[in-house]
């Protein structure tokens, strides 16, 4: 993915989620200061989504048939979303802008 701010082209790759604004996806620059958003791929969300259904289902399963090997079947779906992630990221969304320019706010509000 391309991790540079879209406003002064610093890389911003090092940047933590945890210092966004979760609700909104909104976090600053660390160079220039203006405020970004996270610029999240549709195929992203949607592996993220199968995966997360994908281990809620299993789970559920191999908790309700008390079955061990469904258990384990639950951290192989997970260590396959978590490797289908990287390889989108860097294969597919390589050139991908992570962030995008966030639309400026006006009036009050939240």
């Amino acid at each position: 993915m391309d991790y540079r701010c879209p406003l002064c082209a610093r890389e911003l790759g090092g940047r933590k989620l945890a210092h966004a604004i979760v609700a909104r996806m909104d976090l600053d620059c660390r160079h220039c200061g203006a405020r970004i958003r996270l610029n999240l791929h549709p195929l992203e969300m949607a592996v993220v989504l199968f995966g997360v259904a994908a281990f809620v289902a299993a789970a559920a399963l191999a908790y309700r048939l008390q079955n061990q090997a469904l258990l384990l079947a639950v951290i192989a779906i997970t260590m396959a979303g978590a490797a289908a992630m990287y390889l989108l990221e860097r294969t597919w969304l390589r050139d991908w802008p992570r962030y995008a320019s966030a639309p400026l706010r006006t009036g009050a509000g939240p």
